[in-house]
């Protein structure tokens, strides 16, 4: 596995390679929002072999840079994804996104069609048809209104609000009190506290970010929608309408997988799962 540091109009994104190159497309790995690559540490080892697999932090994220005067919109994030993949030499993937960064990988599959050989979206936030579902729970809604106030407190009050906003996100909390622990830690300090305020003020800017994403026969390959059953980000009417999106967007090339016992975290909840879920998407 090799990490780097890749340099994007001004910022710099960290990466790192997984597996082998073989015969079939890579797979592209991305997080949503307050997490980081390592969201899919328990994933990597189950994916089918024979695929290079390329991981990243997005901007304002684990390891990549500050955000500084730079946009952490869907939109903006798409396009530096597009611009990664361009520097790593990615002709076409197949594109995974969690949360946030279901928004993110839809976008730029609709964008840049040829780009993307297959499409996964796993317990998808900001991804919608309108921008009016393009929610958010209301717990980190809230934390979005006091942005100006976090701003002038410390980092760690900030991050102890994270921590109680994203908890019920996980299925156990014990395990999701360790893992917001790893994810959290960048925004402890003082240039972390600003690129978490620039997220939350950014995922209001990024309702509108998705809606041609979901416009008719928009998305052009084999595309898989995998949700918790107990995901509390995602009720169940929000996820027929997601799903009733899907389908005509990518024409009834859409499969959904709904996984028992699992909240919003399935890479670590359902690593096993999820890694069987990419296999069958490949083959289609």
């Amino acid at each position: 596995m090799r990490g780097e540091f890749v340099d994007l109009d001004g910022v710099r994104l960290y990466c790192y390679a997984f597996g082998h190159r073989g015969a079939g497309d890579p797979i592209v790995l991305v997080h949503g929002s307050f997490t980081s690559s390592h969201l899919w540490q328990d994933v990597l080892p189950r994916l089918p072999k024979g695929h290079r697999v390329l991981v990243l932090d997005l901007l304002g994220h684990g390891r990549s840079d500050p955000p500084g005067t730079h946009a952490l919109t869907v939109a903006a994030h798409a396009r530096r994804l597009g611009q990664l993949l361009d520097v790593m030499g990615v002709q076409q993937a197949m594109l995974v996104g969690h949360g946030m960064g279901a928004a993110v990988v839809a976008r730029l599959a609709q964008e840049q069609p040829a780009r993307v050989g297959h499409l996964m979206l796993v317990n998808p936030t900001m991804l919608a048809g309108c921008p009016a579902d393009a929610v958010i729970s209301h717990r980190l809604s809230r934390l979005t209104w006091l942005v100006p106030l976090w701003r002038r407190l410390s980092p760690a009050w900030l991050a102890s609000a994270l921590h109680s906003a994203l908890l019920p996100c996980f299925a156990h909390r014990d395990t999701g009190a360790r893992s917001l622990d790893v994810y959290l830690m960048p925004f402890r300090l003082r240039d972390g506290r600003d690129a978490a305020c620039q997220q939350l003020h950014d995922l209001r800017a990024s309702r509108a970010d998705t809606v041609d994403a979901l416009a008719p026969k928009a998305l052009h390959c084999p595309t898989a929608l995998v949700v918790g059953a107990n995901d509390p980000f995602l009720p169940n009417a929000r996820v027929a309408r997601l799903r009733t999106a899907l389908e005509s967007a990518t024409s009834g090339q859409l499969s959904v997988h709904t996984l028992p016992s699992v909240a919003h975290v399935t890479p670590e909840e359902a690593p096993d799962r999820l890694g069987t879920l990419v296999s069958e998407l490949l083959t289609r």
